[in-house]
């Protein structure tokens, strides 16, 4: 018998605010800011935009960078009027010390490079989540340990002491292409949506979309398509009705599905179906 009990101890953690937001063109040059609260704020387009703690100097908020603030700590933000900075942000309540850790060291907050932009997405993901306030708290929960789970993995920084570098290390998995088509292939009968499987595989949309097409030469939704309309053969060929393989295969309706069986085949599924042999009456072995 398997099975583990679950250890709450420095994981308590939950999300009180998620936004998006936009600074500048008449706004205030100079935000002082102090939160009771943690603040996890991520940089979506910047230009002109600095920030800066009680211990640093002055530094750029360029796009890509995310800023974890423990509760208590001052800092201070500049723009220039003429200029935008796009942002979104989770304030959350409790103790995490993975947290704690990534914050203690000279300059009293964590300075997070988003190569990929998978932290960015999922970030925006829970404020788009919570866009109907406590209507829809849990499915913002759920991005939020998504999110805190990616910080507690964050590897120790290589220079300056409060700067993580949130890397792709996960080619060493395998293709992308594999573990895409994988995941496919179990999954097709359900609607799927490319910002899902990103998700799932631990991607960004974008670089899910544009590291397939590199390795494959299609999009993933072509190949979702070939897949379904594939798996669509067997039950085609033991008179199954079309609206019953679409339902079947995940299209939407038969017509739909009678539109990608021909761009596929050449052929309707009717007349595949008219010349092909039902399996059973195939010869038995």
């Amino acid at each position: 018998m398997y099975g583990f009990a679950f250890n709450v101890e420095n994981r308590v953690l939950f999300p009180t605010e998620a936004r998006i937001i936009r600074r500048g063109g008449g706004d205030q040059m100079w935000n002082d800011i102090r939160h009771l609260s943690w603040v996890l704020d991520y940089s979506l387009f910047a230009k002109g935009g600095e920030f800066r703690t009680e211990l640093t100097d002055w530094m750029e908020r360029p796009a890509n960078v995310a800023h974890l603030y423990p509760p208590g700590r001052r800092y201070f933000e500049r723009f220039a009027r003429t200029r935008l900075f796009d942002s979104c942000y989770i304030t959350f309540e409790g103790d995490n010390a993975a947290l704690r850790r990534l914050t203690d060291n000279s300059a009293g907050f964590a300075r997070i490079i988003d190569h990929d932009g998978l932290l960015g997405d999922l970030i925006r993901q829970a404020a788009y989540q919570s866009r109907h306030g406590n209507g829809d708290y849990w499915d913002c929960f759920v991005v939020f340990c998504q999110i805190v789970k990616m910080l507690e993995k964050l590897s120790l920084p290589s220079g300056p002491d409060y700067v993580y570098n949130l890397a792709d290390d996960r080619d060493d998995q395998g293709l992308l292409w594999r573990r895409v088509q994988s995941y496919l292939e179990k999954n097709y009968r359900k609607h799927l949506y490319l910002n899902n499987i990103a998700r799932e595989l631990g991607y960004s949309k974008s670089k899910l979309s544009h590291r397939y097409r590199e390795e494959c030469g299609e999009t993933v939704f072509d190949t979702l398509q070939r897949i379904r309309v594939e798996q669509s053969i067997p039950l085609l060929v033991n008179r199954i009705s079309l609206k019953n393989i679409a339902q079947e295969v995940g299209f939407c309706n038969e017509f739909y599905y009678s539109k990608v069986f021909r761009q596929h085949y050449g052929v309707s599924p009717g007349q595949y179906r008219k010349h092909s042999v039902p399996s059973d009456a195939l010869p038995q072995s």
